[in-house]
């Protein structure tokens, strides 16, 4: 699913893991991220078991100019750069610029919106 992304576009970025070098468009309707491909629009691995089959999705919201972040109660957690567990079904808002990590320590993603960086 790596789009061609223009810079003026909210986007995830991939810095670290399966996904490094990637940039994927998001909107309101948000980006489940998983290894169920029936359930998530960025899809890992199967045999990438440290992330859940529905890990987490995030969104931006366009109205706030903010990106939300909500885990699915994930085995192994969502955190943040501060390396704080988000609290699953919790909405956790990014500025641009902030990252976050799936499982701990292996898959890094940045949030990015050309309009606030």
């Amino acid at each position: 699913m790596d789009e061609k992304v223009t810079d003026e576009e909210p986007r995830l970025c991939g810095l670290e893991g399966e996904f490094a070098g990637s940039s994927f468009r998001l909107n309101e309707q948000g980006l489940s991220i998983g290894r169920d491909p029936l359930q998530c629009s960025l899809v890992f691995p199967l045999n990438v078991e440290e992330v859940s089959r529905k890990h987490c999705t995030l969104w931006f919201d366009e109205s706030r100019r903010v990106f939300v972040l909500e885990d699915h109660d994930s085995s192994n957690g969502t955190f943040l750069q501060s390396g704080e567990r988000l609290v699953p079904k919790k909405a956790y808002e990014l500025q641009s610029g902030e990252r976050f990590v799936l499982s701990g320590s292996r898959h890094w993603f940045e949030v990015r919106d050309a309009r606030h960086i």
